[in-house]
């Protein structure tokens, strides 16, 4: 359940920071290029058209297809969505926040590539910081999943982690090769 959920936080915790990055990127590209924005209004980027995924999707396809192999209650459903909706809201009171040090970090990076010569002690301080912030996003993750994994019935927990194994499973395929009708060597 922790890796299921922990999967299911960091491919939206991905998911946001893509689409925030591909969002200001867009937006600034356009400003400067007047033919972006042309190519905008006549539905532009064929690679991207028709897509619908967006944030709803994720590792399990649609969202919360995954959970339906659950068969959660209304009441778990509706506990689950809520917890959700508190994360994605806590998430986004942080983001200036977030971004900020984002970009002061890239800075401080930059600054310390690009110096005559390395100052050890500015590059444990950005190292410690970046720890500190790790740190703290595996923790919220480890308790949301957590909040989460209260609410499944201990029939639930166990259909859950064999779908985790038969993932970790397929995973491990995709790693060796072994997809799509290949083998591994």
């Amino acid at each position: 359940m922790k890796k299921f959920v922990l999967g299911s936080v960091l491919a939206l915790s991905g998911s946001l920071a893509m689409v925030g990055c591909t969002q200001a990127s867009a937006v600034s590209e356009s400003q400067a290029n007047p033919a972006t924005q042309m190519q905008h209004k006549q539905g532009g980027h064929g690679q991207y058209k028709g897509h619908k995924g967006g944030h709803e999707m994720g590792r399990m396809g649609k969202k919360g297809a995954g959970f339906e192999k659950l068969n959660l209650t209304e009441q778990q459903k509706a506990q689950m969505q809520a917890l959700r909706k508190a994360q994605m809201e806590k998430r986004q009171g942080e983001r200036a926040q977030r971004q900020a040090q984002m970009q002061q970090t890239r800075a401080q990076t930059e600054a310390l590539i690009n110096s005559p010569t390395i100052n050890a002690t500015a590059l444990n301080t950005l190292a410690d910081r970046q720890a500190a912030i790790a740190k703290q996003q595996f923790v919220e993750r480890i308790q949301a999943q957590h909040a989460m994994a209260q609410i499944l019935t201990p029939e639930q927990k166990a259909t859950l982690k064999q779908m985790r194994e038969e993932r970790q499973a397929k995973f491990k395929n995709k790693a060796k090769g072994e997809h799509k009708g290949q083998t591994a060597q």
